[in-house]
């Protein structure tokens, strides 16, 4: 047997396995939700206004992504100017196609071409991925406040206190200190921002995550779908934090699994098919203009900041 033949077999893994993740999940909501009743649900969408409200909430998250992406690099210190760095967390959006952390990453390898280290910029990134989960875990968490069916009330239960027993024994470890972990050169910008540093990254991230979370809320209204306010911004942060996780291609299929177990008792319809069709015919065509807009973003960002890269080399000869 060549020795070549595991490695293919593991990079075939991890290319094929999360679409067949998507397909199972797909397959379950079908199975609960006849198709019929997901076509006739989509065949009323009003996807005009839908395309235009997705464009409004890319316009009003970016500003808010990059100062919390600012704030976070600063904090092991990284200072970048907001213009250029809005540009380039921009252009990394073209990454969120395949996932939040590949996104998260695009600004490590930009920082890292702007000459620091590779360790310190993966450090920054490590800093950025756990405050957005914190973040995004403390919202979550309110859901415990919220008027929930008792099914749901236990799950959340179950995921926040897991959740915060992980946080804490991480917040532990960043305590002790243990030098095999602290000489770890891509560990190192962790363990000097320390509890306080996770802290203010954490709070300046959580603007963000709000406004992800109330757009998101009102998508569901510009649909037709009366999800209320509190539970809507709640529920769409568990959403956020679980489909974050690089399970699925851009979170297809996590996305629409959560939002129908979540949202459908605030649907339109006379049975629990019907309502779950018009929130999963909903989440298809959120999800589909979403990435449509953030590709073309993306790639809009990307020529903007290759332009910047190649006028800076040009300025700093004038000016020597």
């Amino acid at each position: 047997m060549s020795p070549s033949l595991p490695a293919k077999a593991k990079a075939a893994a991890r290319r094929w396995l999360p679409w067949v993740a998507t397909v199972a999940l797909f397959a379950w909501l079908l199975h609960r939700v006849p198709l019929a009743e997901v076509r006739a649900a989509m065949q009323q969408g009003p996807y005009l206004l839908l395309a235009a409200y997705v464009l409004l909430e890319y316009a009003v998250t970016l500003p808010a992504d990059t100062f919390a992406t600012r704030q976070a690099l600063a904090l092991v210190g990284i200072r970048r100017d907001f213009r250029e760095l809005f540009v380039a967390r921009g252009a990394t959006y073209l990454l969120g196609l395949l996932s939040y952390f590949a996104s998260l990453g695009g600004i490590g390898f930009w920082v890292a071409k702007g000459g620091v280290r590779a360790s310190r910029a993966t450090g920054a990134v490590l800093l950025m991925m756990v405050s957005n989960g914190l973040a995004v875990l403390l919202i979550a968490a309110c859901a415990l406040l919220a008027d929930l069916p008792p099914d749901r009330r236990d799950l959340f239960l179950l995921l926040v206190v897991g959740a915060f027993a992980g946080t804490a024994a991480y917040l532990g470890i960043l305590t002790a200190r243990w030098p095999w972990l602290t000489r770890r050169a891509f560990l190192a910008p962790l363990f000097e921002a320390g509890v306080a540093g996770h802290l203010k990254a954490v709070a300046a991230r959580v603007p963000h995550m709000l406004l992800l979370a109330m757009l998101h809320w009102g998508a569901f209204r510009v649909w037709g779908i009366g999800v209320p306010f509190f539970q809507g911004i709640v529920l769409t942060e568990a959403v956020l934090l679980i489909t974050a996780l690089p399970v699925t291609p851009s979170g297809l299929g996590t996305t629409q699994v959560l939002q129908v177990l979540f949202f459908s008792a605030w649907a339109h319809g006379a049975t629990p098919e019907e309502r779950a069709a018009d929130v999963l015919a909903f989440s298809l065509a959120h999800w589909a203009l979403s990435l449509a807009w953030q590709a073309a973003l993306g790639a809009g960002f990307l020529a903007w900041l290759r332009r910047l890269d190649s006028t800076e080399p040009a300025e700093a000869e004038a000016g020597g």
